[in-house]
């Protein structure tokens, strides 16, 4: 066993669900691997007096992790952890967490972001660090609680060596235990990459307009199909192929999504909270001026909502 101790920080909807799966396929392996849980204030008390509830579509089960602290000195060296905090809570996360950061761990971020992993790597030059992304509808409604509000999910994660590592294959096989929809591609960078022109394009839009998804999309559909043809633009321009269709298909996946929602980007603005500006669409805006390329739409987008009071004013 590679991989005896995992580590997960941030338990919302994303980390609390993946976290429970593992805990629960720690169980029935039953060869005492350890899963610890990093977490703060009402969730942490929570989860320990009553265990991380979690209810599904199919079921409802409660987890106990093995370790579960604010504190990472009070946790073990970890062979494994797993991010899944905001992305702008990425520097503060990593500073956090290094007491149980060795040089044998690999760190596997499912954060928002197109170079959260250049990120980690900027921040520890030495470290194992893997990609990963999910798609997944969970949330944390209240203390101790995760939602999973569809039973849709898929779990992408993988090294960018050309070859799959033993630990990637051990992960693999864990989640899949549990009836996870769990993905190992040859080309990880390529699904992140798949990932950011959907949920970039789409919290840009939906913050700028303040609009669930189904209004922006009736209301201003030139602007928001806009937005994900200049980031195609923009990763061809830096030598990424997103294959015939990009464009029609992440257009197509909007339009399945459900029109009452929004993005997690726009319920952080108008709760007056921090967002993921800098990442979705700040990202974008910056390598698109390193290679000289115009984005208007993204310019325009990112200046309002970074400089105006919310919501922007806009025609």
């Amino acid at each position: 066993m590679l991989l005896k101790n995992i580590t997960i920080s941030g338990l919302g909807g994303v980390g609390g669900y993946y976290g429970a799966m593992l805990v629960e396929a720690a169980r029935r392996e039953g060869l005492g691997r350890k899963i610890s849980f990093v977490a703060r204030g009402a969730h942490r008390a929570a989860i320990e007096e009553r265990g991380l509830h979690v209810h599904t579509p199919e079921r409802d089960f409660t987890v106990r992790p093995d370790y579960l602290a604010e504190d990472p000195h009070d946790l073990p060296l970890t062979d494994l952890l797993i991010l899944a905090t905001k992305s702008y809570d990425l520097e503060a996360n990593i500073q956090q967490l290094r007491p149980i950061i060795t040089p044998r761990t690999i760190i596997l971020p499912l954060l928002n972001g197109a170079d959260i992993t250049d990120q980690i790597q900027a921040l520890l030059p030495e470290a194992r660090v893997w990609d990963g992304c999910v798609y997944i509808s969970g949330r944390k409604p209240t203390a101790g609680e995760i939602l999973l509000e569809a039973d849709r999910e898929i779990f992408l994660f993988g090294s960018r060596g050309a070859e799959r590592s033993a630990e990637e294959r051990e992960l693999f096989t864990l989640l899949e235990s549990v009836g996870v929809h769990v993905v190992n591609p040859d080309d990880i960078e390529e699904s992140i990459r798949k990932k950011f022109l959907m949920i970039s394009a789409t919290a840009t839009g939906t913050s700028y307009y303040n609009m669930t998804v189904g209004e922006a999309l009736a209301s201003h559909p030139v602007e928001m199909r806009g937005l994900i043809e200049e980031l195609c633009t923009l990763f061809s321009a830096l030598g990424h192929d997103l294959g015939e269709g990009a464009v029609e298909r992440t257009v197509e996946r909007q339009t399945f999504m459900i029109p009452s929602s929004t993005s997690s980007m726009h319920v952080d603005f108008i709760a007056g909270s921090s967002t993921e500006l800098e990442n979705l669409t700040g990202y974008v805006v910056r390598e698109a001026r390193r290679i000289g390329l115009e984005l208007p739409l993204y310019e325009r987008m990112y200046k309002a909502l970074a400089t105006e009071p919310y919501p922007p004013q806009h025609d």
